[in-house]
């Protein structure tokens, strides 16, 4: 991997820290900043990420395999989250997809940090982006966004866990 690739992925995850007020473990910081490297040479395969993680886990797939996928289901939900959104899906829903795919690869820290490292993503990538949307929010919030939740807060709104109202 070039290291210019990781210097900028780098800079991207400490913007992020800093934007979303999010701490990580080096741990954790670091595997983002190589993941996010990865996808700058490597683009991510977000398309049918439901039936690839679904066929992964029904044939047992290796490690190397969930954890790929779980980094496209992180990537896919910070970067491309009007895509998946038009395709029908929920944040919430892509977003669990990546921690059962993380949690198979045996990466408990990554499967329960999903939303953390989504957050600082979305933050470190996010100036000049309409992040305000009250849906966006909403379905970030219900996806375990604290970032999401807190500006949610600001507002006097609470995201309930129901996708209709029921009235």
């Amino acid at each position: 991997m070039q290291d210019v690739f990781v210097a900028k992925a780098d800079e991207l995850v400490d913007a992020g820290i800093r934007q979303s007020g999010i701490p990580l473990t080096d741990t954790l910081k670091h595997y983002l900043a190589i993941t996010i490297a990865r996808f700058m040479r490597d683009h991510p395969g977000i398309d049918r990420l439901t039936i690839r993680v679904t066929q992964a886990m029904e044939t047992r797939a290796p490690p190397d395999i969930l954890r790929r996928l779980g980094d496209e289901c992180l990537i896919a939900t910070s970067l491309f989250e009007g895509r998946l959104r038009r395709s029908g899906g929920s944040l919430r829903h892509y977003s669990g997809l990546g921690q059962v795919a993380y949690e198979a690869a045996a990466m408990t820290e990554q499967a329960h940090s999903f939303p953390h490292m989504r957050d600082v993503i979305v933050s470190g990538t996010a100036r000049g982006r309409g992040r305000d949307n009250l849906r966006a929010l909403l379905d970030a919030a219900r996806a375990g966004s604290t970032v999401a939740r807190r500006s949610l807060a600001e507002g006097k709104v609470i995201a309930f866990p129901a996708r209709r109202w029921i009235g």
